[in-house]
C-alpha cells in the first residue's frame, strides 16, 4: 500500500470518504475537480453526488481497494461505529483526513495507530470556492503528503498550515465558526437598513454589498486595517458619526473577544 503521494502521481489516486454531510459536500465539490483523483463515499443516507464520487451505503466490496487517503467526515460521536465497521480499511489507507470537530489527533491514533494524520478545519464558505481551511499534521505526514492535501484543500479556497495542535481549535473559534457571526451581524445591518425605509431586497443587498466590497479592498490593500478604516473616515463627517456609536466604550471590542474565546472554550470541552 503507498503510503505517499509521490507513489501514485502518474496514475488514479483512490480516496475514501466516510460520511458526507453538508460540510462534505461542500469540500467534496472542490475536490472531485482534482486531476487524477477518484472519490469514494460511505454514507447510509445515500446523499446524491452526481458524477461527484461512487456512493455506498457501506464498505461492502471495498476489502480489496487500495486507498491513497481515508477522510473522517463523520459527527465525532459516530467514529466508533464507523471504526467498527471499516476498521481495517481505514488502517490500511496510506493516511488519514480528519475534519472531525473537536477530536485530537491522540484520539485518532488511539484507533488507527501510528499513522499519517491530517486533521482539517474548513468553514461553509468551501461551498462556493471562498473557504479558509485550518491544517494540522502529525509527524508521520511526508512533505509529499501534505502537498496533496494543501492540493485538495486549495480546491475550496485558501489554506493555513498550522504548527501547533490546539491551533485547530483556536482556527474553530475564529474562522470555522466565523461564518455565523457574520451572517449575524449581516441580519443585524440588514435590519438597520430596513429602519432606513429600504425594502427588504434593497436592504439585504446594501448590507451584503457593503461587507463584500469591503472585504475584497481588504484584501487587495496591505495596509491595516486601522489605516482603511481611518482612510473612509472624514473628520467631522458621516462614517465618523457612525463609527463613534459603533465603537463606543470599547463594547463591540470586548463583546467579539468574548465570543470568540467561548467558542474556543467549546472546542477544547469537545476534545
Amino acid at each position: 500500500m503507498p503510503d505517499t503521494a509521490s507513489t501514485v502521481t502518474s496514475q488514479t489516486r483512490n480516496v475514501l470518504m466516510f460520511g458526507c454531510g453538508n460540510m462534505g459536500q461542500a469540500l467534496l465539490s472542490g475536490w472531485s475537480r482534482t486531476d487524477k483523483t477518484s472519490f469514494t463515499v460511505i454514507d447510509p443516507a445515500k446523499p446524491d453526488l452526481g458524477d461527484m464520487a461512487t456512493v455506498k451505503e457501506t464498505a461492502e466490496g471495498l476489502e480489496d481497494t487500495e486507498f491513497d487517503i481515508a477522510i473522517i467526515a463523520v459527527k465525532p460521536q459516530l467514529i466508533p461505529v464507523v471504526m467498527e465497521a471499516s476498521g481495517e480499511l481505514i488502517r490500511s489507507a496510506g493516511m488519514i483526513l480528519s475534519i472531525a470537530a473537536g477530536v485530537s489527533v491522540s484520539t485518532l491514533e488511539k484507533q488507527i495507530g501510528e499513522k499519517a494524520i491530517v486533521r482539517m478545519m474548513p468553514n461553509m464558505p468551501a461551498s462556493v470556492g471562498a473557504g479558509l481551511s485550518g491544517l494540522y499534521a502529525n509527524h508521520k505526514v511526508e512533505d509529499e503528503q501534505k502537498a496533496l492535501i494543501s492540493t485538495l484543500a486549495a480546491q475550496n479556497g485558501e489554506l493555513i498550515w498550522l504548527d501547533e495542535e490546539d491551533k485547530i481549535d483556536r482556527f474553530t473559534a475564529v474562522a470555522g465558526s466565523g461564518p455565523g457571526y457574520v451572517f449575524e451581524f449581516l441580519r443585524l445591518f440588514t435590519l438597520a437598513a430596513l429602519a432606513q425605509g429600504f425594502t427588504e431586497d434593497e436592504a439585504r443587498k446594501l448590507a451584503v454589498g457593503t461587507v463584500r466590497g469591503t472585504a475584497e479592498m481588504a484584501l487587495q490593500n496591505p495596509q491595516t486595517l486601522e489605516n482603511l478604516r481611518n482612510s473612509v473616515t472624514s473628520k467631522n463627517g458621516t462614517t465618523q458619526a457612525g463609527l463613534e456609536q459603533f465603537m463606543r466604550d470599547g463594547t463591540l471590542e470586548t463583546l467579539l473577544q468574548d465570543t470568540v474565546t467561548a467558542a474556543y472554550n467549546r472546542a477544547v470541552e469537545l476534545r
